[in-house]
């Protein structure tokens, strides 16, 4: 799973870092997307749903430079990984 996580966001970051003048406007929107769908794997997905869509919001987060974000989604993907039996 965790091979999963970071081939996703390799993949977020290659496609934020190509996106040129969007960067400042991308990041924030990639945020928003990431957080969305993690509040709907809360609602209707499996914990280890939950789990990789906590990743992406942290990444996301690390990709728009708000290591004050990054630190405390990694904390919630440590706690969701956790109790998917996820080994982090």
């Amino acid at each position: 799973m965790s091979v999963v996580l970071f081939g996703y966001s390799t993949i977020s970051f290659l496609y934020l870092s190509s996106s040129g003048a969007r960067v400042a406007v991308t990041p924030n929107r990639a945020v928003d997307d990431q957080v969305l769908q993690y509040s709907w794997a809360v609602k209707a997905g499996t914990p280890n749903d939950r789990c990789v869509q906590a990743g992406f919001v942290a990444s996301a987060f690390i990709q728009a430079k708000d290591e004050r974000n990054y630190r405390a989604w990694s904390g919630i993907r440590d706690n969701e990984c956790k109790a998917a039996g996820i080994a982090q």
